[in-house]
């Protein structure tokens, strides 16, 4: 159990990116750039690889982006687990069933929102009896409403073996500024944060 909640944090607090063990072996042995492919869904998340292609970021940093189009998830990672590509955007509920699996592959980049310098998770009061999953029974959790933030609220409930019903979940309710969360937790109004 531990090493399950282990692994589901570390999750969180890298990204949604990943990439076989096999590519950087392959960057290290080459003398030309070398080539990785990435694969886009037509989707505007992948608008940061146009603007590196377009731009030249990544030849700068010292490799050659080829950008493939994969429709659906399935197909992307078993791409990846082929090697014919070399990295894919993947939603977070993916991810959480690649991890409970156990399949190799390698998160290098979070792609989701957060505030600089905050980390993505269940936030609650420095001074609140709340230390593992399971303490979160009954705990008031404010999140924004989304469908990653929901997701990843149902399964840290999961993993503390409880369900969602057993909290009290405040949909829509979190603030955008990292100080009235800081605010609300001291005055008691919510006992945590999802982000």
């Amino acid at each position: 159990m531990k090493q399950r909640v282990k692994r589901f944090w570390l999750l969180l607090l890298t990204g949604l990116c990943f990439f076989p063990g096999s590519v950087c072996s392959a960057i290290e042995n080459s003398s030309e750039l070398p080539v990785v492919k990435i694969v886009y869904a037509r989707d505007i998340d992948d608008l940061p690889f146009y603007v590196g292609v377009e731009e030249g970021f990544f030849e700068q940093e010292g490799v050659k982006v080829e950008l493939v189009f994969i429709k659906g998830e399935q197909n992307a990672l078993a791409g990846v687990m082929k090697n014919d590509v070399q990295a894919a955007n993947i939603s977070v509920e993916s991810l959480y069933k690649l991890a409970d699996k156990e399949v190799p592959v390698k998160v290098v980049t979070w792609l989701g929102q957060a505030h600089e310098g905050t980390k993505c998770g269940i936030h609650v009061g420095v001074n609140t009896p709340y230390r593992t999953f399971s303490d979160l029974k009954g705990a008031r959790i404010a999140t924004s409403g989304n469908l990653m933030p929901k997701t990843m609220l149902t399964h840290a409930v999961h993993l503390g073996g409880l369900e969602l019903k057993d909290l009290r979940p405040i949909y829509g309710g979190r603030p955008d500024n990292p100080m009235q969360h800081e605010a609300a937790l001291r005055a008691g109004a919510v006992d945590g944060f999802i982000v």
